[in-house]
């Protein structure tokens, strides 16, 4: 325990402002808004299905309208969404959608004619002949995979040049960095600067600068650990890859678990046993090039859920704070009627990336010493004015918390935001939390409909918190968003621990 102990000292975490990230990045830096490989990819996929689809039916359409054929509509679409799904799987299942060929989408012609080919023989012992009604099921079966495999590389004739352009302006951009200078380091780097994949290598970081740890032949150490840390809070690096000895299993855990909060892909590329990190579900292998990887702890809510949560964050807290708007002049009346001072009480908590933000609320306490809101209100607290206990017990004190929601600043759902100074607190009892701040803070959490609401008074409380929202960060699903919502209504109503 003290050899992990002396190890954690030896890499503890500098503070991040002790050197501006843009010295740590030598590459030229990313645009600020990305678009997320699989939300391209997907775009292709949709395309081919379209295509699919229309491959199948246009020839029916033709039919009935030039040929005066009738055709079983409902079989033939039937038909053509199984024909739709027989390809799409096909064509996933031979990479054909990998998100890392972007710069490069997959052509493959005969891939394509065979897959609609075997698609086409499946589909006519399933009803084609039926749905046509006729002899006519041959000439369908030339047109649509004649016309399918013309649409299905004329997407890719599309996709192609497009993709790789915007790979070459950098819309696609990954950073991977590597910890620890050795062979493996040099390998990844070898990888990505061989083909413009829009997957950068953003430096190789190492705290042990002695000669025998580092081979300088075109490899040069970016920075230490708390350099790494540092560039990956600024939002500067998506991937890390420990590459340590395999004999360093302590040296790992260590640097594992200080990295483990940051909002970063993490990755290992030797063995790292379950007990060494607390990594929730079995890790699961990937690779870069040639470099086998286990995969510690993917980025949290990223790519296409980044989009879903945003979007989620826009309709549902707009029609909120829409529906509350016409509280909040009585709510402000109210409150300066009852006690001198401001409507709005503002403070900074630590949002995404542990940055600050300024949070508002309706003010509920007292101004002056006596309302000092910097520490946790408790049950009877003589700061809370009349109006600010009704408010605390509806929390209806945390509309206005819409308004950051809205910004961007906060989300609907996440860890709820604390103050720095509760942080830096926190983070002495829990070891791991510093991990919530992977997310956008939330105005409700999973926490807090788990009874962890109002104050964190001991230890377990604290522990208990921690454990809800690091569950919530590594297991987010629109469908955990909706129904954390539903039950803070529950919550709410019942006004437990709202004081």
């Amino acid at each position: 325990m003290q050899t992990v102990e002396a190890v954690s000292e030896a890499v503890a975490e500098a503070d991040a402002a002790s050197k501006p990230t843009s010295e740590i990045i030598s590459a030229a830096k990313a645009p600020q808004r990305r678009m997320p490989r699989k939300l391209a990819i997907g775009m292709v996929a949709v395309a081919d299905i379209i295509a699919v689809f229309m491959a199948f039916v246009l020839p029916a359409i033709i039919y009935n309208q030039a040929g005066g054929i009738v055709a079983d509509w409902r079989l033939l679409l039937q038909s053509a969404l199984a024909a739709t799904l027989i390809v799409h799987l096909v064509l996933r299942v031979n990479g054909m959608y990998a998100p890392e060929r972007l710069h490069d989408v997959p052509l493959r012609p005969a891939l394509l004619f065979a897959t609609l080919a075997f698609t086409m023989c499946i589909l006519l012992g399933h009803g084609i002949p039926t749905a046509l009604r006729g002899d006519h099921e041959w000439v369908w079966l030339a047109v649509g995979l004649s016309s399918g495999f013309t649409l299905l590389l004329f997407n890719r004739a599309i996709a192609n040049p497009l993709f790789a352009h915007l790979t070459r302006k950098g819309v696609f951009d990954e950073r991977i960095a590597v910890f620890g200078a050795g062979n493996i380091a040099r390998r990844v780097k070898e990888h990505l600067e061989a083909v413009p994949t829009g997957i950068h290598f953003a430096g190789v970081f190492d705290d042990r600068m002695g000669s025998d740890r580092i081979n300088p032949d075109g490899l040069d150490v970016t920075g230490k650990l708390e350099d790494l840390v540092a560039a990956a809070r600024s939002n500067q690096i998506d991937k890390i890859i420990i590459a340590l000895p395999q004999s360093a299993d302590q040296r790992i855990a260590v640097v594992a678990r200080k990295l483990e909060s940051l909002p970063v892909s993490l990755h290992a590329v030797t063995h790292i046993s379950s007990d060494l990190i607390e990594a929730g579900p079995a890790h699961t292998v990937s690779a870069v090039g040639s470099v086998g990887l286990i995969d510690v702890k993917k980025k949290p809510i990223d790519d296409l859920q980044r989009i879903l949560k945003r979007l989620e964050d826009i309709v549902i807290g707009g029609a909120l704070f829409l529906i509350t708007l016409p509280l909040y002049p009585l709510i402000a009346l109210a409150i300066r009627l009852d006690s001198p001072g401001p409507v709005l009480f503002r403070q900074n908590r630590g949002g995404r990336h542990q940055t600050s933000i300024e949070v508002l609320k309706f003010r509920t306490m007292a101004v002056g010493p006596a309302g000092d809101e910097a520490q946790q209100a408790t049950e009877d607290d003589p700061r809370v004015t009349r109006v600010g206990s009704f408010l605390r017990r509806t929390s209806l004190d945390e509309l206005p918390q819409l308004i950051n929601v809205l910004k961007g600043e906060m989300s609907l759902v996440g860890p709820r935001p604390h103050l720095i100074a509760h942080d830096e607190k926190f983070t002495e009892i829990v070891e791991t939390y510093p991990s919530r701040h992977q997310v956008k803070p939330g105005l409700t959490g999973l926490a807090q409909v788990n009874g962890f609401r109002g104050e964190t008074r001991t230890k377990d409380c604290v522990e208990g918190r921690v454990a809800a929202d690091l569950d919530y960060v590594r297991n987010w699903s629109l469908w955990l968003d909706l129904k954390i919502i539903a039950r803070t209504g529950v919550a709410v109503i019942s006004g437990r621990n709202a004081y």
